[in-house]
């Protein structure tokens, strides 16, 4: 008997009686009645690209092993309809219903859209549901390409061009290094980069019509040099990345002996803050197919009329008085320079051109209106809402930031903060106050917010920090 009292006293210390014990609490049929989380949350993913696979499991609140109904007990896998979400693989929607296996797990696999921002997975069964907190996100993402190079270029027919140069930006406006960017001659994948109806074109070294290049870490690309065909006339290059729809456009021109040209000089980008002054004025040469200056030559500068249609989304800008057009003369070494300009009202990007007599090539130039500074600020869709007390509230706390004529502010810093004491809620790693920047679109999107355990409704403030402003979400902790 002694022996069998020390024994005991030496499985209490290394902890055999606890294990002893518990097993002895557990029943021998063992039936689940609740749903927890396996794996799979907190995830970050980019748009477009797929998740880590998400596992639930069943389990009983008594802590024992299930050991009886774990096979086959149906899951159903949700995600939001709108708005960040994704597709489920097997059903192609956003939901999916999947079966238990032999050990009581189910799992589903999610491929992210291509709309940014932190949403919820909800896995639900017959003993409960449990939530996946995901975020898609577009940074590195290439979602714009954008010209660095100019617009036009003319050379004799046989001669060089200057190598074009484009920059792959995400959604952010942050450059995208590495991404491959192709460069087709004439709109044409090959044919030597045969152009236009009158077989003007040019081609790459070695012959062919189409190059790629990779971005650095600016997410600049830049083609190999090239060269005109023998034939006179106008044709295109085209450059594109994977994940942009629509790609830029260069207008070439091989000219023929005796011919003008007209070409920038000096910046062909600018960009102004609305109802401000750009800082130059606009630049061109006028040279005859010889290379020579061209003087005492009409030139016609037009405002929002470059690339084939008016300007894009309403911004715009105008000359003294109120004009949108304006002509000049070549001086002796065949510049013309432009009336000042002013921007509009309206924020985006829009062109100017510059033609001129006797000449059927045009200069382009590329100018944006930026947005004044933050004036207003609005509270998103999640304005009222409500959640239960330790979760996430299910729309993200948004809000749009613009300036005093409506247009959308990028980059102002908004800080979002809980109340500190009675019902409120807290941010990722429980802060109560964060400050976020808003996107390309003037939103500024918070962390995911959860509820606190103390029932009730409060406000969260959002602060356009500098101006005074501010938004205020309206919230409730729930049962």
């Amino acid at each position: 008997m002694r022996r069998v009292a020390l024994l005991l006293v030496a499985l209490v210390t290394i902890g055999g009686p606890r294990a002893v014990h518990a097993a002895s609490q557990c029943p021998t049929t063992n039936w689940p009645d609740s749903l927890v989380l396996a794996g799979g949350t907190p995830q970050i993913a980019k748009v477009g690209s797929q998740y880590d696979s998400f596992q639930v499991a069943l389990a009983n609140s008594n802590g024992c092993p299930v050991t009886a109904g774990v096979a086959g007990v149906p899951v159903t896998f949700s995600s939001p309809s709108s708005g960040a979400s994704g597709t489920f693989a097997g059903s192609g929607s956003t939901s999916v219903v999947v079966g238990t296996n032999a050990t009581g797990t189910a799992a589903a696999s999610l491929t992210a859209n291509h709309t940014a921002g932190d949403f919820v997975v909800v896995a639900s069964s017959q003993y409960g549901s449990v939530s996946f907190a995901l975020d898609n996100t577009a940074t590195g993402v290439a979602t714009t390409i954008v010209r660095t190079s100019a617009a036009t270029q003319t050379a004799p027919a046989d001669g060089s061009y200057r190598p074009l140069q484009v920059r792959v930006l995400d959604a952010t406006g942050a450059p995208v290094a590495g991404a491959t960017v192709t460069f087709s001659l004439g709109g044409s994948a090959g044919g030597g980069g045969g152009g236009g109806a009158a077989g003007a074109g040019a081609s790459f070294a070695g012959g062919g019509g189409q190059a790629t290049a990779l971005t650095d870490d600016t997410g600049t690309a830049t083609s190999p040099g090239f060269s005109g065909n023998g034939t006179a006339g106008a044709f295109t290059a085209a450059a594109s990345t994977m994940g942009v729809t629509q790609p830029v456009t260069f207008a070439l021109r091989n000219l023929p002996g005796g011919e003008s040209s007209i070409a920038v000089v000096g910046r062909s980008e600018q960009t102004a803050t609305v109802g401000a002054r750009f800082v130059q004025a606009l630049r061109v040469r006028l040279l005859d197919g010889g290379g020579r200056p061209v003087p005492d030559t009409t030139v016609t500068f037009s405002l929002g009329a470059g690339g084939g249609g008016a300007s894009q989304g309403g911004a715009s800008a105008t000359f003294a008085g109120g004009a949108a057009q304006a002509t000049t003369m070549t001086n002796s070494r065949g510049i013309a320079v432009s009336p000042r300009l002013t921007a509009g009202s309206v924020s985006g990007s829009f062109t100017a051109t510059a033609t001129a007599t006797g000449t059927a090539s045009e200069a382009v130039f590329s100018l944006r209106n930026l947005a004044g500074r933050p004036d207003k600020i609005a509270a998103g869709a999640a304005a009222t809402e409500s959640a239960p007390a330790g979760t996430a509230f299910p729309v993200p706390l948004a809000v749009t930031v613009t300036d005093k004529d409506g247009n959308a502010v990028a980059g102002a810093p908004v800080r979002f903060t809980a109340p500190a004491h009675g019902a409120s809620g807290r941010f990722a790693h429980r802060r109560r106050s964060v400050t976020m920047r808003t996107d390309a679109n003037g939103v500024a999107v918070a962390p995911r917010f959860i509820a606190g355990k103390r029932q009730g409704g409060y406000a969260v403030v959002a602060t356009l920090d500098g101006v005074g402003r501010s938004a205020a979400f309206a919230l409730s902790n729930v049962t």
